[in-house]
């Protein structure tokens, strides 16, 4: 058995965030998981499983929060005013501010090989990170967990038209309505500001890493990570199987192996999204790449 301890950082613009830690050998890893979309850093089972099966092998381990915690969440600032951010006001080019501070933490706590472990958006978090992060130097390897073909699943609700939804969210952000929550189910399933719906889907590369759909596009942020990387997907996974788009799971890996260098690949037999009921596979692809 293993325990806990609860750690409280400020990120670099002052946003309090708390992380569960477990102690490791400094020798070994030390593992920064980062949650997906509207979930938290504890609640799901293989968060577990996974953390338990690590610690056999005396792997530090932090289940860490971020700004995109919940739905609509308070998050307490340095000088003890609230602000409301959760998963329907977080913007992804702020993400690396949160995985900073735990990779500040563990560089404080004097580990050198430190790995990030995203599920869902938060494996377009731990890659954007090798790119945006203040330490990006100090990532040795990645595991993206279910990686999420965000674009895919607006092509699907709003073939073409989704891309003419983007000029309606900048005019929106520069008329200071950025706040304001689009028009649902019209512009999305859930109810995001148009800020966070900006930031998911504006075109750059580095907001297009798991545009798996796309038959002709060469991955270019994928090109240039040169540090290990472990991605396991659940066949059954319903935010990365399009068939009317001509993706699967298995063509998604196929995609990672062909342009992430040092890449390896797993795929859960008959495994969802979380992974629920197939936990213990997951963990132990996870522990034999570390």
């Amino acid at each position: 058995m293993y325990s806990y301890a609860l750690v409280q950082r400020f990120t670099k613009d002052d946003i309090k965030l708390h992380g569960l830690y477990s102690a490791g050998d400094k020798t070994t890893s030390a593992c920064i998981f980062i949650h997906g979309y509207t979930t938290d850093f504890y609640s799901h089972h293989f968060y577990h499983t996974i953390s338990a099966k690590l610690k056999e092998q005396d792997n530090a381990i932090v289940l860490a929060q971020t700004r995109g915690t919940g739905v609509e969440t308070e998050f307490i600032k340095r000088d003890g005013e609230g602000i409301f951010i959760g998963s329907y006001y977080e913007k992804l080019d702020e993400a690396h501010l949160d995985i900073s501070t735990f990779v500040e933490f563990l560089i404080e706590e004097d580990y050198k090989d430190i790995v990030l472990i995203g599920h869902s958006l938060g494996t377009i978090k731990a890659v954007r990170y090798l790119f945006e992060g203040e330490y990006k130097e100090k990532i040795s390897k990645l595991v993206l967990l279910a990686p999420f073909d965000k674009n895919a699943f607006m092509e699907i609700k709003a073939p073409g038209k989704w891309l003419e939804f983007l000029e309606v969210a900048k005019k929106k952000i520069e008329d200071g309505k950025g706040k304001e929550i689009v028009p649902v189910p019209e512009y999305e399933d859930y109810p995001t500001s148009w800020e966070t719906f900006y930031s998911w889907y504006e075109q750059s590369d580095l907001n297009r890493i798991w545009d798996f759909y796309k038959k002709d596009y060469d991955f270019p942020y994928l090109q240039k990570i040169q540090i290990p990387v472990k991605a396991i997907l659940g066949e059954k996974d319903e935010f990365v199987n399009y068939p009317n788009l001509g993706v699967s799971a298995e063509s998604a890996l196929e995609v990672i192996k062909k342009y992430i260098k040092n890449s390896e690949t797993a795929l859960i037999p008959n495994s969802p999204h979380t992974y629920f009921g197939f936990e213990k596979e997951v963990a132990n692809e996870v522990a034999s790449f570390l």
